[in-house]
């Protein structure tokens, strides 16, 4: 029996018990000892009974949680990545077409193919690097093609010239075409021909050595070199002219190089240089 119930009974007899007080306290008993023959009673209909029925004990009944309702969630497959690009390699002496159209497919490549020196295309560049990590240039193997126009020089006296500023003009599409290669595009197809490129450098005597330590020596020549403020003066001894200041005359061939080419071209070249070797490393 609930706790609820055991109140509930235990007040109606407490109230049961006060109204049998509450009648034999004013109960009146009758005069004399006369006998009063009462009629005969109508029977009445008993009163219903009030009846407290027990409710029964009322048992916990385990209801388990709705399991919330989650709507199928659409599995979308992801894009298979594109297969990277598989690159046949030609062999070193077929390679100048494949260069060309590689070179071909950069933003400026039309203005790199007009002065690069199709022949050879590899194995000059390879040469050509290695003289300029030694701080001398080659004598023919050029990979790009020479300018046609010759120094402009002043006369100041006999076999005393001095280099006009307009020489340094010569340089400008030349150098501005090499610094607006993208050194991405440039250090991937150094990347993809690296196979060549050691190759060619074991050609000339440096099987066992990495191209990269010739290129990264070769550009800090170049990004390092000196200068000196002109104007340059010259002498001309026999067919090629000379600088009239040995001091100047003393430079390494790459410097003097960057000289002819104007302090401006030199800048732009340096700087292009330093953003190609921070790719390489």
């Amino acid at each position: 029996m609930t706790k609820k119930s055991l109140t509930i009974i235990a007040a109606i007899a407490v109230i049961g018990l006060l109204f049998l007080v509450y009648l034999a306290a004013t109960f009146e008993s009758p005069e004399g000892t006369r006998t009063v023959e009462l009629e005969q009673p109508i029977p009445r209909a008993p009163e219903p009974v009030q009846r407290v029925i027990e409710s029964p004990p009322v048992v916990p009944v385990a209801v388990e949680a709705p399991v919330p309702f989650e709507a199928p969630v659409e599995v979308v497959a992801e894009p298979e990545p594109e297969p990277a690009e598989v690159v046949q390699i030609p062999s070193l002496n077929t390679s100048d077409s494949f260069m060309l159209s590689r070179v071909a497919t950069f933003e400026v490549g039309a203005r790199v193919i007009d002065i690069l020196n199709p022949e050879q295309i590899v194995r000059q560049f390879v040469v050509f690097v290695e003289n300029v990590s030694q701080g001398s240039l080659p004598q023919l193997d050029y990979p790009i093609r020479r300018l046609p126009q010759q120094m402009a020089v002043r006369e100041l006296d006999e076999n005393l010239f001095e280099m006009e500023p307009a020489s340094f003009k010569r340089y400008d599409a030349l150098v501005d075409t090499l610094v607006s290669i993208d050194p991405d595009r440039a250090l991937a197809l150094y990347e993809l021909i690296k196979p060549l490129l050691q190759e060619a450098y074991a050609e000339i005597g440096y099987a066992n050595r990495d191209f990269d330590q010739a290129l990264s020596a070769a550009i800090d020549v170049v990004v390092n070199a000196k200068s000196v403020e002109g104007p340059y003066q010259l002498v001309k001894p026999k067919v090629m002219y000379v600088y009239a200041n040995a001091d100047i005359e003393q430079m390494n061939a790459v410097e003097k190089q960057l000289l002819r080419m104007g302090p401006e071209n030199a800048a732009k070249l340096k700087a292009a240089l330093t953003r190609l070797k921070n790719q390489l490393n």
